[in-house]
């Protein structure tokens, strides 16, 4: 459980290959929003359709991967634009991340993009079945009857163990949590100071140094953590455990406050301690499925691997 929501409803497609004449035209540069152009001789086709617009020279793409993409998405029976990761003068807004292979993921990128290369432009049509289905996404305005046009920049791609490097050291302070394991173990525990109260205010402290650059607000940061309750002295919840790098938009409201506060100044490559009150975690209310009571503090473990904008 990645603190707070993580993960909302994607704009996601599933895939295979066509000739390239079934496919709308797409002019543009990767890393900009797409223009889509359906031809008016041009049929929707009835089964999913794909291309690689650019190859790029990434590492393939394999089932398990948290794959991040900035898309370009048109509905072909309507013949307007739903919606893109970017603004009007090509800066990503809000990259998108999900697990290749999951059944979160919709159909059409789970068929498409196996084996396909990061930083490569592919297109990728596809009826009902291999999107929405027949509920469709009324959010977005897609009925069960809409064909989609997606245009996808595979930014990133890491596995479920990918983590930082470094040597976990052994902390001196009594009075602050005690953490053990090196990045890349897949185990890192957290043991709680006894006979300590803990702080009234957000603490953060850097572990490991990392060499990479300064975190920005709107990156997503593609993250490994552990998070223990000092009240409890348990793990709530891992992905180091679950072997699943985790990953959220740094300054958004998606994750709990403290995780914004406290990663401030982090670096690429950072490990960062940090104990959040109840105010910068669940507040009086807690995260009763997670086992957090009401105004508990909370410690957590953070590998930040990585930092897309």
């Amino acid at each position: 459980m990645l603190p707070a929501l993580v993960g909302a409803a994607m704009l996601a497609g599933c895939g295979g290959s066509g000739a390239a004449q079934s496919l709308p035209t797409v002019t543009g540069a990767v890393g900009e929003q797409a223009s889509i152009s359906i031809p008016a001789s041009l049929s929707a086709p009835t089964k999913v359709v794909s291309g690689v617009l650019e190859q790029g020279g990434g590492a393939q793409l394999v089932n398990g991967d948290a794959v991040v993409v900035d898309y370009t998405l048109m509905d072909w029976t309507g013949s307007k634009l739903i919606g893109s990761t970017y603004s009007t003068n090509g800066t990503p807004n809000k990259t998108q991340e999900f697990v290749l292979g999951a059944s979160s993921a919709l159909p059409s990128w789970n068929q498409v993009l196996p084996q396909v290369t990061v930083g490569s432009r592919v297109e990728i049509v596809t009826p009902p079945a291999g999107a929405f289905g027949k509920s469709g996404a009324t959010s977005y305005g897609i009925t069960g009857k809409d064909d989609l046009i997606y245009v996808l920049d595979i930014v990133g791609a890491y596995a479920g163990t990918a983590d930082i490097t470094g040597t976990q050291p052994t902390e001196r302070d009594a009075s602050s949590p005690l953490v053990a394991g090196n990045p890349g173990s897949g185990k890192v525990a957290v043991t709680i100071p006894t006979g300590v109260a803990p702080p009234a205010k957000v603490e953060s402290k850097v572990l490991i140094q990392g060499s990479g650059a300064q975190i920005a607000s709107g990156q997503r940061l593609m993250v490994q953590y552990s998070g223990v309750d000092w009240n409890t002295g348990k793990e709530f919840d891992s992905s180091f455990a679950r072997r699943e790098i985790a990953s959220y938009v740094y300054g958004s409201s998606t994750v709990i406050s403290g995780w914004n506060t406290g990663l401030a100044g982090a670096r690429v490559g950072d490990r960062m301690l940090l104990v959040l009150p109840a105010s910068a975690a669940y507040g009086s209310k807690g995260a009763p499925s997670a086992g957090i009571r009401g105004g508990d503090t909370l410690v957590f473990v953070i590998d930040i691997v990585d930092a897309l904008s």
